[in-house]
C-alpha cells in the first residue's frame, strides 16, 4: 500500500510540473450527484441521490464533499480530484463519521456543450479498499 501511494504521489507531482492550460479553473464551484446510475431505479422506488459540493482550490485541483444518508445515520464523504489531459484522478474517504473507507479512482469529465457549458457528466471507475471496484456516473453543474 505504501508503494502504491508513493507511485501515485510521484505521478501527481510530475503532472503538476508540466505547463498546460487549465481544464478546471481555480474558484469554480461544482454541484452534482454522487451516482446518477441510481436514476435507473426512479420508478422502482429505491433512488438515493447523494448531493455533492466541490470547489477548485487551484487550477485543475478540485476538493469535493457530501453529507448524505438518513438523519440518524449521516455519512460524510470527502475527495480530491486532479484533472489532466481530459481525465481526472481522485482519492477519497467515505463515511468519515462512521466506518471510514478509502478509495482511488479515475474518470473522464464531459461538458454538455450542446446544452450548456455549465452542465457536466463524469463517468468513473473507483477501487474502494473495503468493497472493491465500482462504477459511477456523476451529473452536475459548474459555476
Amino acid at each position: 500500500m505504501k508503494k502504491l501511494f508513493t507511485i501515485f504521489a510521484c505521478a501527481s507531482l510530475a503532472f503538476t510540473l508540466s505547463a498546460q492550460d487549465s481544464e478546471q479553473a481555480a474558484g469554480s464551484y461544482y454541484l452534482g450527484t454522487g451516482n446518477a446510475l441510481d436514476l435507473v431505479n426512479i420508478f422502482g422506488g429505491n433512488v438515493m441521490l447523494d448531493a455533492t459540493v466541490g470547489y477548485a482550490v487551484i487550477d485543475d485541483l478540485v476538493v469535493t464533499g457530501s453529507i448524505n444518508g438518513l438523519t440518524d445515520a449521516l455519512a460524510l464523504d470527502l475527495s480530491v480530484r486532479y484533472f489532466w489531459n481530459g481525465v481526472f484522478f481522485q482519492a477519497g474517504a467515505s463515511d468519515l463519521a462512521g466506518d471510514a473507507s478509502i478509495s482511488l479512482g479515475a474518470g473522464k469529465y464531459f461538458s454538455l456543450g450542446s446544452v450548456s457549458d455549465r452542465f457536466y457528466v463524469d463517468p468513473q471507475v473507483n477501487y474502494n479498499l473495503d468493497t472493491g471496484f465500482e462504477t459511477k456516473i456523476g451529473l452536475g453543474a459548474r459555476f
